[in-house]
């Protein structure tokens, strides 16, 4: 466990030191001044502070704010009984503990028992946080991002699109014989049917494009810095990884019809800042290129299976 010691005395260090030795504790003194830097740097479990002033109090509030890779820090304040009141506040507003000068080995042993403790306490709150976060943004069955997190993204890339003044494309898909499919072999082979579908999909876009099931039978991707051209070319391959392999759950085999649609968007069109009216602006214009590439798949339906149609103003 690495803990940062900051204000650090002589009585403070001795009992320190020496339960270092016995836990194998990694010792990172710092100066009220450089303290910010030190733990960034180093990244400690455990910030013990000797309470000084009413800056001290700033001091954990600053610290409280810094995220580390490694997770939550624990803040150990220590000073004399004289500073109860101070030190109360501290607890109260930032820090997570104490103990009173002068403490002995053992003492602070018990102390960082604790800290480990409450360290793994939060850490686990944290993951669940962000596990319970993912899930609300994702799709239950196929994984990829749901409606109302995928329009988000698509709002946000806009914005970024408008500033750095690029083309960006929709593609919408469309499993035409989604209906057929279901009735003949059932929700839970359809599930797996869907969450295949979705990986292959996955496959034929960059890291970075936003993929989301838009519907039951749907999906939208949207393409930051593509134009029409280079979106054409993606549903292509969209269309030969759907044809590579078949899709098979048991017994069943699965022939998708797809029809894809797809819909550009002028840097132009969009609004740079982030400010409520450019939101609104930008929300209203997101609706007309999504419905574009929606028409788009719909003539593409009408044309044949696996067509690809690209929107025109006409």
């Amino acid at each position: 466990m690495k803990v940062c010691v900051i204000n650090y005395t002589k009585t403070i260090m001795k009992p320190i030191e020496d339960l270092a030795r016995e836990l194998n504790l990694e010792i990172i003194p710092a100066d009220p001044e450089n303290a910010i830097n030190v733990i960034k740097k180093q990244g400690p479990s455990v910030v013990i502070i000797n309470w000084i002033d009413s800056s001290t109090l700033d001091l954990c509030l600053s610290i409280r704010q810094i995220k580390l890779k490694n997770g939550f820090i624990h803040i150990l304040l220590t000073g004399t009984k004289e500073m109860t009141g101070e030190i109360f506040m501290a607890i109260s507003e930032s820090a997570d503990d104490y103990i009173y000068m002068p403490f002995t080995k053992d003492e602070l042993m018990i102390r960082l028992h604790l800290a480990a403790g409450n360290i793994e306490l939060h850490n686990k709150l944290s993951s669940t946080k962000k596990k319970l976060l993912m899930h609300a943004k994702e799709d239950p069955v196929t994984g990829v991002l749901n409606r109302r997190a995928l329009l988000d993204e698509i709002l946000n890339e806009m914005g970024r699109a408008a500033r750095k003044d690029e083309f960006s494309c929709t593609i919408m898909i469309i499993v035409k014989n989604y209906d057929e499919m279901l009735a003949e072999s059932g929700h839970r082979a359809i599930d797996s049917f869907m969450a295949e579908f979705s990986r292959r999909l996955k496959k034929s876009v960059r890291p970075y494009d936003k993929l989301g099931r838009y519907d039951s039978e749907r999906f939208l991707i949207f393409l930051p810095n593509t134009n029409n051209i280079n979106a054409g070319i993606v549903a292509k391959r969209i269309v030969e990884g759907l044809q590579s392999k078949k899709f098979r759950f048991r017994d069943s085999v699965f022939e998708p019809c797809v029809a894809i649609g797809i819909s550009e968007l002028n840097p132009s069109d969009m609004g740079e800042s982030k400010n409520s009216e450019a939101l609104l602006i930008n929300d209203l214009i997101m609706d007309s290129f999504i419905r574009r590439a929606e028409l788009a798949s719909d003539k593409a339906c009408e044309k044949g299976d696996n067509n690809i149609e690209i929107y025109t103003f006409t």
